[in-house]
């Protein structure tokens, strides 16, 4: 019977280090997910820079025309936009990114 309560014992150790193995793997992904997503989300900064840098240009532009007298060509409204979009989507993924520090 010594056998038996031994191998028993045995193997409920074995169970209990194969799940704490699991736990170690689970945490391990986890982290490499997390560290990934930081590298991907760090990117935020690329799109807040170049609205930042559309506007400043698109000011420059609409000013110097208005000194000129002349209307700026009508296709930059649909760019401005496109910039308006680069800047919300790049805040709302900063925000995401500030999880991950």
């Amino acid at each position: 019977m010594r056998n038996v309560s031994i191998m028993t014992e045995l193997s409920t150790e074995k169970v209990e280090l194969a799940l704490v193995d699991d736990l170690k793997d689970s945490i391990l992904r986890g982290r490499n997910i997390e560290k990934n997503m930081k590298s991907v989300l760090s990117g935020y900064n690329g799109l807040l820079r170049a609205a930042r840098n559309f506007k400043a240009d698109y000011a420059t532009l609409i000013k110097q025309a208005k000194e000129l007298g002349i209307d700026p060509p009508a296709q930059l409204k649909g760019l401005e936009d496109i910039a308006d979009g680069f800047e919300k989507k790049g805040q709302a993924i900063k925000r995401a990114y500030d999880l991950f520090r």
